[in-house]
Protein backbone atom coordinates (compact mmCIF):
# COMPACT_ATOMS: atom_id res chain seq x y z
CA UNK A 1 0.00 0.00 0.00
CA UNK A 2 2.84 2.36 0.79
CA UNK A 3 4.33 1.94 -2.69
CA UNK A 4 1.02 2.50 -4.47
CA UNK A 5 0.33 5.48 -2.19
CA UNK A 6 3.67 7.03 -3.18
CA UNK A 7 2.87 6.47 -6.86
CA UNK A 8 -0.62 7.98 -6.50
CA UNK A 9 0.76 10.96 -4.59
CA UNK A 10 3.31 11.59 -7.33
CA UNK A 11 0.50 11.72 -9.90
CA UNK A 12 -1.96 13.72 -7.74
CA UNK A 13 0.61 16.19 -6.48
CA UNK A 14 2.66 16.35 -3.30
CA UNK A 15 0.40 18.65 -1.29
CA UNK A 16 -2.19 15.92 -0.62
CA UNK A 17 -2.31 13.61 2.40
CA UNK A 18 -0.61 10.18 2.03
CA UNK A 19 -3.23 8.28 4.03
CA UNK A 20 -2.11 4.92 2.66
CA UNK A 21 1.47 5.37 3.88
CA UNK A 22 2.85 2.74 6.27
CA UNK A 23 2.15 4.87 9.36
CA UNK A 24 -1.52 5.50 8.53
CA UNK A 25 -2.84 2.82 6.17
CA UNK A 26 -6.10 1.28 7.35
CA UNK A 27 -9.47 -0.16 6.42
CA UNK A 28 -12.32 1.57 8.24
CA UNK A 29 -14.89 -0.83 9.64
CA UNK A 30 -16.96 1.85 11.35
CA UNK A 31 -16.75 5.55 12.07
CA UNK A 32 -17.90 6.21 15.62
CA UNK A 33 -18.32 9.95 15.85
CA UNK A 34 -17.56 13.30 14.28
CA UNK A 35 -13.96 14.49 14.33
CA UNK A 36 -12.62 15.70 17.67
CA UNK A 37 -9.19 17.39 17.63
CA UNK A 38 -8.26 15.95 21.04
CA UNK A 39 -9.46 12.67 22.52
CA UNK A 40 -8.24 11.54 25.94
CA UNK A 41 -7.59 7.84 26.48
CA UNK A 42 -9.72 7.92 29.65
CA UNK A 43 -12.65 9.58 27.87
CA UNK A 44 -15.90 7.86 28.92
CA UNK A 45 -16.97 7.22 25.33
CA UNK A 46 -13.53 5.89 24.43
CA UNK A 47 -13.69 3.42 27.32
CA UNK A 48 -17.06 2.16 26.04
CA UNK A 49 -15.69 1.97 22.48
CA UNK A 50 -12.74 -0.08 23.77
CA UNK A 51 -15.09 -2.52 25.51
CA UNK A 52 -17.19 -2.90 22.35
CA UNK A 53 -14.03 -3.43 20.29
CA UNK A 54 -12.73 -6.16 22.62
CA UNK A 55 -16.08 -7.96 22.71
CA UNK A 56 -16.69 -7.85 18.96
CA UNK A 57 -13.08 -8.79 18.14
CA UNK A 58 -13.34 -11.91 20.29
CA UNK A 59 -16.26 -13.11 18.15
CA UNK A 60 -14.49 -13.25 14.77
CA UNK A 61 -11.21 -14.68 13.48
CA UNK A 62 -8.68 -13.42 10.99
CA UNK A 63 -10.02 -11.08 8.31
CA UNK A 64 -8.60 -11.50 4.81
CA UNK A 65 -9.14 -8.91 2.11
CA UNK A 66 -8.16 -9.32 -1.55
CA UNK A 67 -6.71 -6.04 -2.84
CA UNK A 68 -8.33 -5.69 -6.25
CA UNK A 69 -7.50 -2.28 -7.71
CA UNK A 70 -7.94 1.45 -7.41
CA UNK A 71 -10.84 3.84 -7.67
CA UNK A 72 -11.18 7.59 -7.56
CA UNK A 73 -13.63 9.72 -5.57
CA UNK A 74 -13.93 13.50 -5.26
CA UNK A 75 -12.04 13.23 -1.94
CA UNK A 76 -9.43 10.53 -2.47
CA UNK A 77 -7.70 7.77 -4.37
CA UNK A 78 -8.85 4.47 -2.88
CA UNK A 79 -7.54 0.92 -2.84
CA UNK A 80 -10.52 -1.43 -3.25
CA UNK A 81 -10.74 -4.69 -1.37
CA UNK A 82 -12.96 -7.76 -1.60
CA UNK A 83 -13.51 -9.95 1.45
CA UNK A 84 -12.37 -13.55 1.07
CA UNK A 85 -15.24 -14.66 3.32
CA UNK A 86 -17.86 -13.06 5.57
CA UNK A 87 -15.51 -12.32 8.50
CA UNK A 88 -15.35 -8.55 8.01
CA UNK A 89 -19.12 -8.27 7.54
CA UNK A 90 -19.69 -10.34 10.70
CA UNK A 91 -17.16 -8.19 12.57
CA UNK A 92 -18.98 -5.02 11.46
CA UNK A 93 -22.29 -6.52 12.64
CA UNK A 94 -20.83 -7.59 15.99
CA UNK A 95 -19.27 -4.17 16.48
CA UNK A 96 -22.61 -2.46 15.79
CA UNK A 97 -24.29 -4.81 18.26
CA UNK A 98 -21.67 -4.25 20.98
CA UNK A 99 -21.68 -0.47 20.49
CA UNK A 100 -25.45 -0.31 20.86
CA UNK A 101 -26.36 3.37 21.33
CA UNK A 102 -22.72 4.42 21.00
CA UNK A 103 -22.91 3.34 17.35
CA UNK A 104 -25.31 6.19 16.52
CA UNK A 105 -23.04 7.88 13.98
CA UNK A 106 -23.37 5.08 11.44
CA UNK A 107 -26.56 3.48 12.75
CA UNK A 108 -28.27 1.63 9.92
CA UNK A 109 -25.33 2.17 7.56
CA UNK A 110 -23.91 -0.94 5.87
CA UNK A 111 -20.72 -0.61 3.88
CA UNK A 112 -21.08 -1.91 0.33
CA UNK A 113 -17.42 -1.36 -0.50
CA UNK A 114 -14.28 -2.09 1.48
CA UNK A 115 -11.41 0.25 0.80
CA UNK A 116 -8.34 1.96 2.13
CA UNK A 117 -7.80 5.59 1.26
CA UNK A 118 -4.38 5.99 -0.28
CA UNK A 119 -4.38 9.75 -0.90
CA UNK A 120 -6.80 12.29 0.58
CA UNK A 121 -7.05 15.43 -1.51
CA UNK A 122 -6.36 18.79 0.11
CA UNK A 123 -7.46 20.60 -3.04
CA UNK A 124 -7.66 19.86 -6.75
CA UNK A 125 -5.11 17.36 -8.13
CA UNK A 126 -2.25 19.03 -10.04
CA UNK A 127 -3.32 17.56 -13.41
CA UNK A 128 -6.78 16.02 -12.88
CA UNK A 129 -7.02 14.25 -16.24
CA UNK A 130 -3.66 12.55 -15.72
CA UNK A 131 -4.83 11.28 -12.33
CA UNK A 132 -8.13 10.03 -13.79
CA UNK A 133 -6.25 8.11 -16.50
CA UNK A 134 -3.67 6.76 -14.04
CA UNK A 135 -6.38 5.42 -11.70
CA UNK A 136 -8.44 4.04 -14.63
CA UNK A 137 -5.42 2.03 -15.78
CA UNK A 138 -5.28 0.48 -12.29
CA UNK A 139 -9.00 -0.11 -11.75
CA UNK A 140 -8.43 -3.88 -11.85
CA UNK A 141 -5.10 -4.63 -10.31
CA UNK A 142 -4.14 -7.70 -8.29
CA UNK A 143 -2.22 -6.32 -5.33
CA UNK A 144 -2.41 -9.51 -3.29
CA UNK A 145 -4.21 -9.83 0.01
CA UNK A 146 -4.09 -8.27 3.43
CA UNK A 147 -4.51 -10.35 6.58
CA UNK A 148 -5.88 -8.69 9.70
CA UNK A 149 -5.47 -10.33 13.10
CA UNK A 150 -6.32 -7.33 15.25
CA UNK A 151 -8.53 -4.27 15.18
CA UNK A 152 -7.62 -0.82 16.42
CA UNK A 153 -9.61 2.08 17.79
CA UNK A 154 -8.11 5.14 16.13
CA UNK A 155 -8.36 8.88 16.57
CA UNK A 156 -6.86 11.17 13.95
CA UNK A 157 -4.73 14.25 14.54
CA UNK A 158 -3.14 16.74 12.17
CA UNK A 159 0.65 16.89 12.36
CA UNK A 160 1.00 20.05 10.30
CA UNK A 161 1.40 18.08 7.05
CA UNK A 162 -1.29 15.39 7.11
CA UNK A 163 -3.52 13.32 9.36
CA UNK A 164 -1.84 10.71 11.56
CA UNK A 165 -3.47 7.99 13.64
CA UNK A 166 -3.34 7.76 17.41
CA UNK A 167 -4.27 4.31 18.70
CA UNK A 168 -6.75 4.47 21.58
CA UNK A 169 -7.28 0.73 21.82
CA UNK A 170 -6.43 -2.52 20.13
CA UNK A 171 -7.92 -6.01 20.28
CA UNK A 172 -6.77 -9.30 18.82
CA UNK A 173 -9.37 -10.96 16.62
CA UNK A 174 -10.54 -14.20 18.25
CA UNK A 175 -9.16 -17.29 16.58
CA UNK A 176 -6.34 -15.33 14.97
CA UNK A 177 -2.92 -16.90 15.13
CA UNK A 178 -0.79 -13.89 14.19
Amino acid sequence: MDRVTSEALAVAGGSHWPTGAVASSHFTVRTLERYRPAVAEDDEQVLRYQTALRRSSARVGTIRLELTGLTLTPASVMLCASPSDDAIERFAEYLAEELAGDGWFEAGFIRDIWYANLVHFTGPPDIPQTLVEWVAARRSLDLGASMHTCADLISWTFNGRHMVPATLGSAKLGGSTG
